[in-house]
């Protein structure tokens, strides 16, 4: 936890003025506040759009931190932030969060509820719907049901 604390609030700032100046003497002054001053607007216009954005998902959360990204004053986090705003790295991001949430939920047996536009109640992530046509001896189960792929959804194993 110090290593974190360490990198957040002593290495990412002392990094952000070294390439602020580097920046600066490049550009010059002016412009280089002018950069930093669109990225405070493009940020604010990211922020906005993914906080209305239905429905919210990790791609929203995603658009909202590239947006807070954005807003912090400094270079190094500007093309972070702007790295985010790419879709590719948005769904390599997305398939890295959903694993490890879903490998945290299993190591503490917890289910996601979602809620059911349709039925409008909460549905179990982790259940197709079908009906229970015979009980193994061994403890599995035959099931008879059908499997429905909603819009946007993407059958597993492809990208």
């Amino acid at each position: 936890m110090l290593v974190v604390f360490l990198l957040f609030f002593v290495a990412a700032p002392i990094l952000e003025l070294y390439v602020g100046s580097l920046v600066v003497d490049v550009l010059g002054f002016g412009p280089a506040t002018l950069l930093l001053l669109a990225a405070v607007v493009l940020g604010i216009v990211v922020m906005r759009a993914a906080w209305h954005r239905r429905p919210r998902n990790t791609d929203s959360a995603i658009l909202m931190t590239a947006g807070v990204l954005l807003l912090l004053p400094g270079y190094v986090s500007d093309v972070v932030g702007l790295l985010l705003l790419l879709p590719p790295v948005r769904a390599v991001l997305r398939v890295w969060i959903g694993q490890r949430v879903a490998r945290r939920l299993a190591s503490w047996n917890l289910t996601i509820l979602r809620w059911d536009d349709d039925s409008g109640r909460l549905t179990r992530t982790d259940v197709v719907p079908g009906e229970v046509l015979k009980e193994d001896p061994a403890g599995g189960r035959v099931v008879r049901g059908e499997i429905e792929q909603k819009p946007g959804d993407e059958p597993e194993g492809r990208s």
